[in-house]
């Protein structure tokens, strides 16, 4: 988004979308078929995403290679993680955020156990796109416990 008739034009709730079905796409496609430019051109340059830290996948991730990293994680700890969302459980917070509320279902890598649980998650944005994305599991200690069944 380069100048303000850019922003003028510019839909948040379907650039969430494009985000979504680009990283679902990315997460069931053969390793040699990822392409995770298409969730790299909704986010700022210097996007920051916030994973609870006690997730195989956690912690703060900075900027287009800090996501790259995030997704390397991922698809290293499930070999399948689809997060599916409602457009009606999408609220706008205030000019800038939106706040969404899917369903993670995963299978993990290490010994094939199902997740399936609520997610949270909030979008703020700039002029240059998502720059900062927060996720909360409704039970991270149920995804850890089940990587050790």
């Amino acid at each position: 988004m380069a100048n303000d008739n850019d922003l003028a034009s510019f839909d948040p709730r379907a650039s969430i979308q494009r985000f979504y079905d680009a990283e679902n796409a990315f997460c069931s496609a053969e390793q040699d078929q990822k392409d995770i430019q298409i969730m790299l051109n909704e986010l700022a340059p210097d996007i920051v995403v916030e994973v609870p830290a006690s997730l195989p996948h956690g912690g703060i991730w900075r900027g287009h290679q800090g996501f790259k990293d995030l997704f390397d994680e991922v698809t290293k700890h499930f070999q399948e993680f689809v997060v599916v969302y409602n457009g009606a459980k999408w609220h706008q917070v205030d000019d800038g955020r939106i706040l969404t509320k899917g369903t993670l279902r995963a299978v993990l890598s290490a010994n094939g156990q199902h997740i399936e649980m609520d997610v949270v998650s909030l979008f703020t944005f700039t002029d240059r796109g998502l720059s900062h994305l927060e996720h909360y599991y409704k039970d991270t200690a149920a995804i850890v416990l089940a990587g050790k069944a």
